[in-house]
């Protein structure tokens, strides 16, 4: 038995104070739990590959290093790599190796023919 809490009769019985902090510290809990969730279900930020350039946001470079510094200045925690059936895997590569060794963000990638050409 809590020291706070009073006997009366059989049962125990909790002060009103008491049971409004186990309410508040629930509810609190529960926010922070919305609030992890929230932030998790961020977008990824989108970084296009194609044969002849690298495109974040509206940085765009035939290099991945100026494609890299956009990604590590705006500090993602997933990056999407959105490319195209003929992006050359070299090309692709050189993005991922320079991303990994300078921020540590998940990668997904996907292909699209959406900007690539015919």
């Amino acid at each position: 038995m809590k020291a706070s809490s009073v006997l009366v009769g059989a049962e125990q019985v909790q002060p009103e104070w008491e049971k409004r902090m186990g309410f508040v510290g629930f509810s609190g809990l529960l926010a922070l739990f919305a609030l992890a969730g929230c932030s998790a279900m961020t977008r990824p930020l989108e970084v296009h590959i194609r044969p002849d350039a690298y495109q974040v946001g509206s940085v765009k470079s035939a290099l991945a290093t100026p494609a890299v510094d956009e990604v590590v200045r705006v500090n993602p925690r997933r990056v999407l790599m959105v490319t195209c059936r003929s992006t050359p895997p070299a090309k692709i590569i050189q993005f991922e190796v320079e991303l990994r060794a300078r921020h540590k963000a998940e990668l997904q990638g996907t292909l699209s023919s959406e900007g690539c050409a015919a």
